[in-house]
């Protein structure tokens, strides 16, 4: 339940819009929710659970800023909010196997001092 109550309700308002909310896009990306698959220029990508998960929430909050102490709330749980290293290793895994360049992402920004960001 929490989960649906963090996804963006799709523009326009009125009724169910599964099919627009199952598929998400940016850049090389697909991330279709329904299949639980992500595929990177039409090949799929495996990630592992926390991967997605951590995946999934910046989804939910595309465009904004997500502190670290956010992101291990939601990923990991409430007692691992002070562990933001995990953060830092999993966003690199994320990187390494969605960005072009990991090096020089262009969707899965770093906010310094702050956060993490998924640019669409």
């Amino acid at each position: 339940m929490r989960a649906n109550l963090r996804r963006p309700r799709a523009a326009g308002g009125g009724g169910n819009d599964e099919p627009a909310e199952a598929l998400f896009r940016f850049g090389e990306i697909e991330l279709d929710r329904a299949a639980r698959l992500v595929r990177r220029a039409g090949v799929e990508v495996h990630l592992t659970p926390t991967e997605y998960r951590l995946l999934s929430v910046l989804v939910a909050n595309a465009g904004r800023v997500l502190t670290q102490r956010q992101l291990l709330r939601e990923v990991w749980g409430p007692s691992h909010t002070d562990q933001s290293h995990y953060l830092r290793i999993y966003m690199g895994h994320l990187r390494q196997k969605l960005e072009a360049d990991p090096a020089q992402p262009r969707h899965l920004l770093t906010e310094t001092a702050v956060g993490y960001r998924l640019v669409v």
